[in-house]
Formats: structure tokens, sequence, C-alpha cells
């Protein structure tokens, strides 16, 4: 089985390999963090429009979760840079 997924990847490199799968598990991991705290940031918002801070700490909680698809950009590009 190992020799065969050796044949199939000997055109890229195990490190192209490694930086996609490092930005596809980041992407997917920023898509549901930003799935959670937009669906309850747009509850919390509609539940106390009133309140600017209840605004300004959700879209915090959304950024976050975006920064882990950042770190994921970064991972990639490091690991793209030692090759």
């Amino acid at each position: 089985m190992l020799p065969l997924l050796l044949l199939a990847f000997q055109s890229i490199s195990f490190s192209t390999l490694g930086a996609g799968i490092a930005f596809g598990l980041a992407a997917l991991g920023a898509g549901i963090a930003i799935g959670g705290a937009g669906a309850a940031a747009t509850a919390a918002v509609a539940e106390h429009p009133e309140r600017p801070e209840v605004r300004s700490f959700s879209l915090i909680m959304v950024a976050l979760g975006e920064a882990v698809a950042i770190y994921g950009i970064v991972i990639a590009i490091l690991i793209l840079s030692h090759t």
C-alpha cells in the first residue's frame, strides 16, 4: 500500500502536500469557528440592539475565528519556504 502511495506522489513533494493539508485544515477550522461565532453574534445583536459593546465584542469573536485561517496560511508559507 505504501509503495503505491509513494508512486502516486512522485510528482509533488511531501512538503507541498503538508502545506496543502495544513492550510486546508486551518480553513476548515476557521469556517467552523466563524459559523458558530457568527450565528451567536447575530443572535446577540438581535437580542440587544441598543448595546454597542455587544456588537463590538461579537466582531472581535468572529475576527478571532478568522485568525485561524491566517495562521494556516503562515504555516503553509513557512513549510513551502523550507523546500
